[in-house]
């Protein structure tokens, strides 16, 4: 189906057709046409939660409650009454369930308060541009069966047996896995077993190829850039939260930076930059932010193809009983989204903010003896340093503005403060002589001069 059908499919969807008489006009089955609106549609918070007409039984609800003046009124007729109400249930669409699935063309679109599913063209075609070249990239078992290769594959290999001759002893676990595909796993740095240990590997010349070592690599269908954008458009999202990792030294301590609405920065000191690190990061953040909050926070996300942010799926969701119900998952209210390849500047405010924050953090000083007070104590300063663009004001003030008393309160559980305009320091002595030197030495070596003759010794 190419671009001109779906913006056929977009305006008869708007007209208020069926999907059988689009079906009829575009000469397709109308399981086709089915397929494509439900698959390509894309969900919209226009209007959501405007009236508490959202729960299912607004019309019938008799509960009561006492207000300020101890008068018994109908929690019904109070704003926002579904929020805490234990019984509330959001109520169903007729129009989604019989007429087109999706929303274009109603007529209670604006004023509706529950939340809807449009199809857009653009998006519709983004999200199948992503479907046909990113599902085709990267390694598609999931990390069980990774876990289940590995267990067999690595002792065999440091026995000293070949690929070959596991897979051989071994058919049922690399069913349909050819065994050029497990040397690039183990290239990849996916098993226990290096490829250092493979017999005779040392001795030949590794072949030139960009490795994908994402463990979800289907991750970007449906979340890539161009989807991100029509997706925007449909919500009318103006600010997102940009992602990234900072290193100092590779394979030391790594930072990871968030970017959040109100011009603020947040980083995490961690020691492994990894999937499970990052979902963890932000199981941290929904209960430190509360739900409400969070949502506000990471509505949108933006972040680049790092391994580390590949598991979308997890950082949309989480396990609310994990001790009990381990398997169970709900949603968090967010959607994650992928820039395209080496293109760090469709993320551009977490890469400026880096700018400010590396005056302190000098790259190639390793984060190794920082702890996260240490960080909280940057993010602190680079918070407080006020911006041309912000109207001289400081990303701290713009951002307590924005989200009043919860905002600042979570800041204070995050260690992050409103430093004094004469106090804040943007140079490595912020964080002691010691590092100071340290940063002192990386940018000597860097301009290719040998240690000075006056500097001080890195003892303490």
């Amino acid at each position: 189906m190419t671009i001109d059908s779906r913006k056929r499919i977009d305006f008869l969807l708007q007209a208020g057709w069926t999907p059988t008489q689009i079906a009829n006009d575009l000469g397709r089955n109308k399981s086709t046409i089915l397929n494509e609106i439900i698959n390509r549609s894309v969900l919209c918070t226009k209007g959501l939660g405007c009236s508490n007409r959202i729960c299912a039984y607004y019309d019938t609800c008799t509960l009561r409650f006492l207000n300020r003046n101890k008068e018994l009124v109908l929690r019904k007729n109070t704003p926002r009454c579904f929020k805490d109400c234990p019984e509330h249930r959001e109520a169903t669409c007729d129009y989604l369930a019989v007429k087109s699935h999706v929303c274009n063309g109603c007529e209670k679109f604006k004023t509706c308060p529950l939340m809807k599913r449009i199809y857009v063209a653009e998006g519709a075609q983004a999200n199948r541009e992503s479907l046909l070249h990113d599902s085709r990239t990267g390694i598609h078992p999931s990390d069980a069966d990774i876990k289940s290769m590995n267990e067999v594959l690595s002792p065999c290999i440091l026995k000293g047996q070949s690929v070959r001759n596991v897979i051989v002893n071994n058919p049922d676990k690399f069913k349909g896995i050819s065994e050029r595909t497990v040397y690039d796993y183990i290239a990849g740095g996916l098993f226990d077993a290096k490829r250092g240990d493979l017999p005779e590997a040392c001795g030949r010349r590794q072949r030139r190829k960009r490795k994908e070592t994402k463990s979800k690599a289907k991750c970007r269908v449906g979340r890539d850039y161009k989807t991100f954008i029509e997706f925007c458009r449909a919500n009318n999202v103006t600010e997102w939260t940009e992602l990234d990792t900072v290193i100092g030294k590779v394979g030391g301590k790594v930072l990871f930076t968030m970017f959040l609405p109100g011009n603020i920065m947040i980083a995490f000191l961690r020691e492994k930059k990894n999937t499970t690190t990052c979902t963890r990061l932000f199981n941290e953040l929904w209960k430190l932010a509360g739900p409400d909050l969070f949502q506000k926070l990471f509505f949108v996300i933006l972040t680049d193809n790092g391994t580390e942010f590949s598991d979308a799926e997890m950082i949309e969701n989480f396990r609310p009983d994990p001790e009990h119900n381990p398997t169970k998952i709900a949603p968090r209210g967010i959607h994650l989204f992928y820039c395209d390849a080496y293109c760090s500047s469709q993320k551009p405010h977490v890469e400026r903010e880096h700018r400010e924050e590396r005056r302190i953090l000098t790259h190639g000083v390793s984060f190794d003896t920082l702890t996260q007070d240490d960080i909280n104590l940057v993010c602190s300063h680079v918070a407080s340093y006020t911006r041309g663009v912000l109207d001289n004001r400081t990303p701290y003030d713009t951002f307590v503005e924005k989200f009043g008393a919860d905002g600042k309160a979570f800041l204070d559980k995050l260690g992050i403060v409103r430093i004094p305009g004469n106090e804040v320091t943007l140079d490595p002595m912020l964080l002691g002589a010691k590092f100071k030197r340290r940063a002192d030495m990386v940018i000597f070596k860097k301009n290719g001069v040998s240690k000075p003759k006056n500097a001080a010794p890195d003892a303490e």
